[in-house]
């Protein structure tokens, strides 16, 4: 769960790059992204131990939970990022 402070801090992000009338919405991606990302490299770091182990149930079930943790910062990333580059001018 995220602190009032990290809310708040990306709020200000959201407003500092004008992000149009989505502001509210974008601060939620970036937070989301920020904690799946944070939650991947965990898991990734999890993965390598269970390899390291060679204990392959784990392995697997770490796998399972890093697709999920993927699918999740890739939804948020799809939503976010055309906002983004439209809003700084980027091409797709």
């Amino acid at each position: 769960m995220e602190t009032t402070i990290t809310q708040d801090i990306w709020q200000e992000v959201s407003q500092l790059l004008n992000l149009p009338k989505q502001s509210d919405l974008a601060a939620m991606h970036l937070q989301e992204i920020e904690s799946e990302a944070e939650n991947v490299l965990e898991l990734l770091t999890v993965l390598r131990t269970d390899s390291y182990r060679a204990d392959a149930g784990d392995a697997q079930e770490t796998a399972a939970e890093l697709t999920i943790a993927l699918e999740h910062l890739q939804h948020h990333i799809q939503q976010l990022l055309p906002v983004l580059q439209k809003q700084l001018d980027l091409e797709p």
